[in-house]
């Protein structure tokens, strides 16, 4: 098994392995599905596209397009099969903010206005003290921090080493620290958008002491339990009994991601309609930050967005191909490829897993992303 203190230094191969053995490398939390199954029922379409290679080159390990709840496509490369549970990576950040959602539904969370110290008191006297829910939902929380995955040295790799330590506390112990820093000048909350997973981290303890549960249980009793999925899920903690990496660290079959895009799709509603989340919870959480469209990555709450008024994003939109449908398509995207893509217009999702290498390749991997996802789209409509 790959050493889990080395998460952003592994090779393809062990991403390879370590995306379908998160839950064994780190400490997690099982969140189990409930009976009756949402069927996905399978519509056999030649599309005309030579996925295989677009796979192979793109270094994708599975793929999902449901269209109009059918599933249209269905591939599996490198030993990945309907069986697999695959590490979302940065995806559960979106996952985060729809449990955000069911919160302030139930009001444990009054307002997305709410300063977090409300209910992390522990971060008062920091630069937290003028910080909100909405900040952090946004990327926008304004605290000095780095997320560069290649220095060891900088925050997100101290974050992550929080879940290898086993110490229960530590995330809290993290943002405190980072909340009171002076070697590094923050920013006023709002103000400027900075892709920031401390910020999703303190997501996850203001749910947790708002409800008085962790993010996972909050997902089983909420959603995973209820939305039809066919598969036990897994979220990491910093250590048993501990907080959840609610930035990271979630794991799912494909399918199930496929299904975690219908509900979105869906405005935030299970399959027999009820809705988890409040009305046009998921319309707000797709209405990008100012600060975010002047960052050229419109984003939402911890959506990504393809495009915003004539702005396409450079993060989830690279590339020249037009997407049918790109003004109003989200994404939740994890580091090394992985994709759950909505496309209200088109009535579809698509769910990509993949084992990017480098991050100097990553650019023309989302190229590729772009062009395949843009001809899908082409020959979708050309069928039905």
């Amino acid at each position: 098994m790959p050493r889990p203190a080395d998460q952003f230094m592994w090779n393809d191969e062990q991403k390879l392995v370590a995306h379908r053995n998160m839950h064994h490398l780190f400490p997690s939390h099982v969140v189990k599905a409930g009976a009756p199954v949402r069927a996905l029922p399978r519509r056999d379409e030649r599309l005309g596209l030579d996925v295989a290679a677009y796979m192979d080159e793109a270094e994708a390990t599975g793929l999902l397009v449901i269209r109009r709840g059918e599933i249209v496509l269905e591939r599996f490369t490198r030993g990945n099969d309907e069986s697999t549970v695959w590490a979302s990576r940065s995806m559960a950040k979106s996952i985060t903010s729809l449990m955000i959602g069911t919160a302030v539904r139930s009001q444990h969370i009054r307002s997305v206005d709410d300063p977090v110290t409300g209910y992390v008191p522990e971060l008062r006297g920091t630069h937290y003290d003028n910080v909100t829910v909405r900040h952090c939902l946004q990327m926008t929380s304004g605290v000095a921090y780095s997320e560069d995955y290649q220095d060891r040295s900088s925050d997100v790799a101290r974050l992550q080493l929080c879940t290898v330590g086993g110490k229960k506390g530590a995330f809290l112990e993290f943002l405190r620290e980072l909340g009171s820093r002076r070697d590094r000048k923050a920013n006023t909350p709002g103000a400027v958008f900075n892709y920031c997973s401390a910020d999703s981290v303190l997501l996850g303890l203001v749910l947790e002491r708002a409800l008085g549960r962790t993010a996972p249980v909050q997902l089983e009793r909420e959603l995973w339990s209820r939305a039809g999925m066919e598969g036990d899920a897994y979220w990491n903690l910093e250590a048993p009994g501990g907080s959840a990496f609610t930035a990271s660290g979630f794991g799912a079959t494909l399918r199930d991601y496929g299904r975690l895009g219908l509900l979105a799709l869906d405005g935030g509603a299970l399959p027999d309609g009820t809705r988890i989340v409040p009305d046009g919870w998921m319309t707000e959480s797709t209405i990008p930050s100012r600060a975010s469209i002047e960052a050229g990555s419109p984003y939402g709450f911890q959506w990504w967005l393809h495009e915003h008024a004539g702005v396409v994003s450079n993060k989830a939109g690279a590339g020249d191909a037009k997407l049918r449908g790109g003004s109003g398509v989200f994404y939740a995207l994890g580091n090394a490829g992985q994709v759950i893509l909505v496309n209200p217009a088109e009535d579809t999702v698509v769910v990509k897993w993949a084992i990017w290498g480098a991050p100097v390749e990553f650019e023309e991997r989302r190229r590729q992303d772009r062009a395949f996802f843009a001809a899908l789209f082409e020959a979708l409509n050309g069928i039905f």
